[in-house]
């Protein structure tokens, strides 16, 4: 592809050039009960374009690999695409999903009987979750107020810019720990290159296995947290730990998980103004010492509360070369990630209109054959209209198993608790 010098916004930085070897995009899905007006979310859609230009930049790849941001392009931005299918399913879309021609792409599919699927996918280098989260809640209050009054306003917002950008505004520099030392390990070439030489495949979509508590479930584990005084994403994390450690039979096991960190710097970060803006924080523990949820909720939880303390999740990005890319001298493979998106919101629909359902996909448009760091499971936890659901990725049978697993830990620990105290 063809561009200009003046077409350069920057090049990518760590936090979010590891998203550019597969043009990983990652998606929020729902769907839809109710009438959906196509024209009205095609005129949404392009509003959200006309608000966060970021959608329609583009991301090319320079001569040694790394990705650059250009500014949008002559041509028309790609508008909403629309067909008819099955809403259960979430395919690949049929139109091509091109970072070197749009960064932001919206596929609507519908059935005849009142249903539909709505799937926002942003490329992961420009959004991380709080930001996707961001955008979606924007398409669907843009869709809602045409549909009730016939307008959309929105003004553009200025282009996202990285996390390490903001670290460097606020004077943090990167200190002697990675926070990643837990799950630390040395990679099998040093110093090897983050990838290895290969075509591109064709795109893939991957869609995480779900496992959901109702709410009567939920506000249980909710509860057992509160009394506790530990987080939700404590319990669950320690739960995923437990039975990791019985499936895998290891001696020892440890996890990554990222922390947003828009609210823990200062200033504060909005959603949308910055792209990968998570620190990383590590945890590893002996499975022998796995027994109790509750304890091993508590020291995951006063792990991180020592590692903020003392600033290490903050600058914890700054260590990512050491660990992607050509320059890397450590590795993380064979960790157990656990993301904790929170509560999703509430998202605005006219009257008559249902959202749902909510998932999270990812979509690699054109992925490469890669030797970085695979973790050995890859769980997101999130809460939608009172449910807590839990979501694994990975190519066997065991991500199944552990989501039953995990689930499970999670129901008899609360229910014991609740029939303890009445």
């Amino acid at each position: 592809m063809l561009w200009e010098p003046d077409d350069v916004v920057r090049v990518l930085d760590p936090s979010e050039q590891r998203f550019v070897r597969h043009a990983t995009f990652t998606g929020r899905s729902v769907t839809v009960r109710g009438e959906l007006d196509a024209a009205a979310l095609g005129a949404a859609f392009a509003a959200l374009q006309r608000a966060f230009p970021i959608l329609v930049c583009r991301i090319v790849e320079g001569a040694d690999g790394s990705g650059i941001l250009l500014r949008p392009g002559d041509i028309e931005p790609v508008g909403a695409w629309v067909s008819f299918g099955d809403p259960d399913e979430v395919p690949v879309p049929a139109e091509s999903v091109d970072p070197a021609g749009q960064l932001g792409y919206l596929d609507v599919v519908l059935a005849e009987d009142d249903r539909a699927r709505v799937t926002l996918f942003v490329h992961h280098s420009v959004a991380d979750a709080g930001h996707c989260v961001e955008l979606f809640a924007r398409l669907w209050g843009y869709y809602t107020d045409y549909v009730e009054t016939g307008k959309i306003t929105a003004g553009a917002r200025e282009y996202p810019v990285s996390l390490e950008t903001l670290l460097a505004q606020r004077g943090i520099v990167r200190g002697p720990r990675s926070g990643l030392e837990a799950v630390t390990r040395p990679p099998a070439v040093a110093g090897a290159v983050g990838a290895v030489p290969g075509e591109p495949a064709p795109a893939t979509l991957s869609r995480p296995v779900r496992a959901q508590l109702d709410p009567i479930e939920t506000a249980r584990v909710v509860e057992l947290a509160r009394a506790h005084a530990v987080s939700v994403n404590g319990l669950v994390t320690a739960a995923v730990l437990r039975a990791f450690a019985v499936l895998d039979g290891a001696e020892r096991v440890g996890c990554v998980y990222p922390v947003d960190l828009r609210r823990r710097l200062d200033p504060p970060i909005a959603a949308e103004s910055g792209t990968n803006l998570t620190g990383l924080a590590a945890f590893a523990t002996n499975t022998a010492d796995t027994g109790d949820l509750i304890d091993l909720a508590r020291r995951i939880g006063n792990s991180l509360h020592n590692d903020l303390a003392d600033g290490v999740v903050e600058q914890s990005v700054l260590h990512l070369p050491d660990f992607y890319g050509p320059g890397r001298i450590h590795s993380i493979a064979g960790h157990l990630a656990v993301t904790n998106t929170g509560t999703v919101p509430h998202f605005r629909a006219p009257t008559g209109l249902l959202l749902d359902d909510y998932e999270i996909v990812y979509l690699a448009a054109h992925p490469r054959p890669s030797k970085g760091a695979t973790a050995a499971a890859t769980f997101l936890v999130y809460t939608y209209l009172g449910r807590l659901t839990l979501a694994g990725l990975g190519g066997d049978t065991r991500v199944t198993e552990l989501l039953s697993a995990v689930t499970a830990e999670l129901n008899w620990w609360s229910a014991a608790a609740e029939a303890a105290t009445a």
